[in-house]
């Protein structure tokens, strides 16, 4: 990289080493360090490389110098500090550890120079919010895959733990689930774990009242973190048009019995007339 160097008139040409790639993790659990790395590449007629420096927001934690001894330095260990660093020519990876406080989000900068007189100096930054995410999609229980039309239908959703716990929104068809206007949001949360992590669940009654043979559902689970994270599953029903027994129970109102049990009586009595008049032809 060229870098202008303005004194009074006189324009002064300083190279240094690109910055070709910072790995930087977006989330980072505060259970383990979270590792850095910065790739750097020289071009020809740069100078030697002569530093790279990392910055944690804006405080030096660590600097890479090949022609010191030692080699590598760490800064500002009692806000955390660098765990470990590797550096050679060509890259210079570290790691970190991470506050316990979630959704804290950090600035981590990779800084590289090159020998003097003039020591061009190129920099990258990427933040990190801390934060355990969700390892998996949540999960949809209740789903039995056919319904009938009118039948109520409970079904819920659940997550993983995690820390901040996720909040969770049903859609019905594309649409959020319609809830009453006092409803804020009825997630549900769980006691933190031994690593104080949550889980988060939300259940659903669905009342099946559409002409289309096919409801589509999803369970997206958020977690509010700067920038947010979201899983999210989806699911169908299939909607039966024909009647079945089940129908006379779903309720289990007392009208719903009764119509049952004459049926069920009905049946009965065929069955042994039938057999009665089978008798007789025999005979």
């Amino acid at each position: 990289m060229t870098v202008l160097l303005v004194f009074g008139l006189f324009i002064v040409i300083a190279t240094a080493h690109n910055i070709t790639f910072l790995e930087v993790p977006q989330y980072g659990d505060p259970r383990w360090s979270a590792d850095l790395v910065c790739h750097y590449v020289s071009e020809k007629g740069d100078p030697p490389l002569h530093s790279v420096k990392w910055y944690r927001d804006n405080n030096e934690i660590f600097r890479f110098t090949p022609e010191q001894q030692p080699t590598t330095r760490t800064f500002n260990t009692t806000a955390g500090g660098v765990s470990r660093g590797v550096c050679n020519m060509h890259s210079c990876s570290i790691s970190v550890i991470l506050p316990k406080r979630y959704d804290t989000k950090i600035s981590f900068t990779c800084e590289v120079s090159t020998e003097g007189p003039r020591f061009a100096v190129v920099n990258q930054t990427k933040y990190l919010t801390v934060a355990v995410t969700l390892k998996e999609d949540p999960i949809i229980t209740g789903a039995s895959g056919s319904v009938q039309l009118g039948e109520d239908v409970l079904l819920n959703c659940s997550t993983s733990p995690a820390m901040p716990p996720a909040n969770i929104v049903w859609y019905i068809d594309g649409k959020p689930e319609k809830t009453e206007t006092w409803m804020v949001d009825n997630t549900e949360i769980s006691s933190p774990d031994e690593y104080g992590l949550r889980s988060s669940w939300r259940p659903m009654r669905l009342r099946v009242n559409t002409p289309k043979s096919v409801i589509d559902l999803r369970c997206e689970a958020t977690q509010p973190v700067r920038p947010a994270f979201t899983r999210s599953t989806n699911t169908s029903l299939i909607v039966a048009r024909s009647p079945h027994l089940s129908m006379f129970t779903a309720s289990g109102s007392s009208s719903s019995r009764a119509k049952l049990a004459v049926l069920m009586i009905t049946l009965s009595t065929t069955v042994h007339i039938f057999s009665k008049y089978s008798a007789l032809r025999r005979v």
